[in-house]
């Protein structure tokens, strides 16, 4: 054996004894959402909320979620809101059948504004539970840190915003040492259709961490907008 064969053999052996996960396990999958999202403000503060969103995952061809979101929001400040909701999740387990799940959710946004652009970082606690009974067994369901870092810009003069923004999971439920389960990167635009109406396009790409088979999903969701 060369010493050049030598040096390929052991980078091989390198990379599948620290990279085992990525090289082996690692999945990919192309997913279509289409979202319907609502609004209603009440008063000059608060504002009712919701959202019905469709996935479709195993390239687009499966049936895998239905999402219902009901929830509301209140300007504490002119840079400052809290909100929070509760979502039903219809999941499919590939065999036909379609089963419950349940999410209550609490956020804290913060925006600012400058030059066209609008920054905003949001934090949201999330509870997951399959079951209503939630308080009966509390270490068995999961509660997640979501962190949200949006970048909006309205080009000025047309009816266009484009935006991006990155998310960051954490599984609050295995403290101390809480597991950092993916991230979430996201690019898209929007077209405002009328005063209260709007369409979005938008392109995810999710990645996962510290499990054995992490996914890998390229997602193209499309949007529709519309506050009463």
């Amino acid at each position: 054996m060369t010493i050049r064969q030598g040096l390929n053999t052991t980078l091989i052996l390198f990379l599948l004894l620290f990279y085992p996960g990525r090289l082996l396990a690692q999945e990919s999958d192309f997913q279509s959402w289409w979202e319907f999202e609502f609004d209603r403000s009440v008063g000059k503060s608060w504002q009712l909320k919701g959202e019905l969103e469709q996935r479709f995952k195993n390239n687009s061809l499966q049936y895998n979620r239905t999402l219902l979101t009901l929830g509301a929001e209140f300007e504490a400040y002119k840079w400052l809101s809290l909100g929070g909701a509760g979502r039903v999740v219809m999941v499919g387990d590939g065999e036909g059948q379609v089963h419950p799940r349940y999410r209550i959710h609490f956020d804290a946004t913060g925006s600012y504004d400058l030059s066209g652009f609008t920054f905003s970082l949001r934090t949201r606690l999330q509870y997951g539970f399959e079951d209503l009974q939630i308080f009966s067994q509390l270490r068995e369901n999961n509660l997640v840190s979501r962190n949200r870092l949006k970048v909006r810009y309205h080009f000025f003069g047309t009816k266009f915003r484009c935006f991006a923004a990155l998310e960051s999971w954490h599984n609050l439920s295995e403290l101390p040492d809480p597991a950092f389960k993916h991230m979430r990167y996201q690019a898209g635009l929007s077209y405002d259709l009328s005063f209260r109406s709007r369409f979005s396009l938008r392109y995810i790409f999710e990645d996962e961490f510290n499990v054995r088979s992490p996914d890998k999903l390229h997602i193209l969701v499309a949007g529709f907008a519309h506050s009463f």
